[in-house]
């Protein structure tokens, strides 16, 4: 494992850096969470996973794994503050399986209305 330096992460090198970044991304993290962490530009991490694949390496991105306790909690009403986009959307899925209305789930989720056509949209096109 990298070790980052814990009070300059600027302090990296470029190589270091886009070590940190490659090591980063195989642990499923954001462009926005390794910019944030490594104190760099989103376009820096992406510029930097452009050059892995331009060398050959076939990592791709991987859709964060759920969790279920915040699903339920979503649907519930009673969303948790670091509810993801994944998580999000399976808590309008799930309660659109209950046959709720979209005023009332975009209320229990903690998104607005448009987000929940959204979600239905995007998972009737899939």
């Amino acid at each position: 494992m990298i070790r980052l330096p814990g009070t300059a992460p600027a302090s990296l090198t470029p190589a270091g850096r886009h070590a940190a970044i490659a090591e980063l991304d195989g642990q499923g993290f954001s462009a926005r969470a390794i910019a944030d962490r490594l104190g760099c530009s989103q376009r820096t991490v992406h510029r930097s996973r452009a050059q892995r694949r331009a060398a050959g390496d076939d990592w791709t991105w991987a859709e964060p794994e759920p969790d279920e306790a915040a699903i339920e909690r979503a649907a519930a009403g009673d969303p948790p503050a670091g509810l993801t986009w994944v998580e999000r959307r399976a808590a309008i899925a799930r309660c659109d399986q209950w046959g709720l209305p979209v005023r009332v789930t975009a209320e229990r989720v903690g998104c607005s209305r448009q987000t929940v056509y959204y979600a239905r949209s995007r998972r009737s096109a899939a």
